[in-house]
């Protein structure tokens, strides 16, 4: 239990029925009651009635091959005021797909999401083999450059709560990845950027540049992902990292931010 959930004012039942939304993924579609009880760590009857008043809003839906829930067509109700917002996809957007074309792999943009990464745009060029990773995808915070440069973006008093619920949730990765990650803020800090070579997937590389300041309270970052096999690291660094940075900057001058 964390500080904000030991406040008398801390809704838990409004809690729950978002950590109920939030068991679902692009990996796990489908969930039953059993199953969100058990990743929830919460008594059945408890998940029956919050999946109940869930669906009878429209944010869950049952399947009927199944029996199973999925997200209903409610939840892109939530999310898509915040996009429509976010000005900064509309600005970026031009050079991301210059940069997309060149470097063949997805550039993206992304904000932290709890003890996660959350892309709220991407883009792909034509020619890419790459599969374009959807809005509201997720990736590992301290195993991605996006998420090092994001994680750069918190202060340390932030960084601290984030790393304990990491620690609490993923602890072997935790110990394994947060020298690496520390690393990641020299780099940013002396260069502007961060990479990460194959510790997310062996045949995937990044770069990541964190937005100089938040933009509507929330850090940012943008990344490039290549692939191993068709860019070195020498490539990565001296041509598509000074691309990436020259991309953020430009985007922090158009919206008046720097």
């Amino acid at each position: 239990m964390n500080v904000l959930q030991q406040q008398p004012q801390f809704a838990s039942t409004l809690a729950n029925g978002l950590a109920v939304l939030g068991c679902f993924g692009l990996g796990e579609p489908l969930l039953g009651n059993k199953e969100l009880s058990e990743r929830l760590l919460l008594a059945r009857p408890t998940v029956t009635r919050l999946t109940y008043t869930l669906m009878g809003l429209g944010y869950l839906r049952r399947d009927k091959a199944s029996g199973k829930y999925a997200l209903g067509a409610a939840v892109l109700s939530l999310g898509y005021p915040l996009l429509s917002q976010m000005a900064i996809r509309q600005v970026a957007g031009p050079e991301m797909m210059e940069l997309a074309c060149l470097a063949n792999g997805p550039v993206s943009m992304g904000m932290r999401d709890r003890l996660q990464v959350v892309y709220v745009e991407t883009v792909v060029g034509s020619e890419s083999n790459f599969t374009k990773p959807g809005i509201g995808s997720t990736r590992p915070l301290l195993r991605t450059a996006m998420g090092r440069a994001l994680l750069y973006g918190h202060t340390p008093q932030e960084r601290g709560y984030i790393y304990s619920g990491l620690e609490s949730v993923h602890p072997e990765d935790y110990q394994l990845r947060l020298a690496p990650t520390e690393l990641a803020y020299k780099q940013i800090k002396s260069s502007g950027f961060c990479t990460v070579i194959g510790e997310w997937q062996p045949t995937l590389a990044a770069v990541a540049v964190p937005l100089g300041v938040r933009y509507n309270g929330v850090p940012l970052a943008f990344n490039l992902t290549v692939a191993t096999y068709e860019v070195d690291e020498n490539t990565l660094i001296q041509k598509f990292a000074p691309r990436l940075l020259n991309l953020v900057r430009g985007v922090e001058r158009s919206l008046g931010l720097s």
